[in-house]
């Protein structure tokens, strides 16, 4: 992903609604949601800067673990779909 983990932080309550509730988010090995029993797991870590002419944009590589038996295929699209949609961005 384009942001940084500040980014991330700030998006993830309208990018996952009630979902966040039940989610474990750990950036660069520092929790920053921690839940028992989590029905989704949220993994990243921070890579360079990419820097096109003087726009640095940041890189964060972000996995998602839906926990077994939690979600059918159809919710983790439309789980992913809502992320993605909200954490899109573009100028214009």
């Amino acid at each position: 992903m384009g942001c940084s983990a500040d980014d991330l932080i700030r998006w993830l309550p309208d990018a996952l609604g009630e979902l966040l509730q039940s989610t474990a988010v750990a950036i660069d090995n520092k929790t920053h949601y921690e839940v028992p029993g989590p029905r989704l797991l949220i993994a990243a870590h921070t890579k360079p800067s990419q820097q096109i002419a003087l726009l640095k944009i940041p890189v964060l590589v972000v996995n998602f673990s839906f926990a077994m038996n939690a979600f059918n295929a159809e919710q983790v699209a439309q789980v992913m779909a809502k992320f993605d949609l909200y954490t899109r961005r573009g100028g214009g």
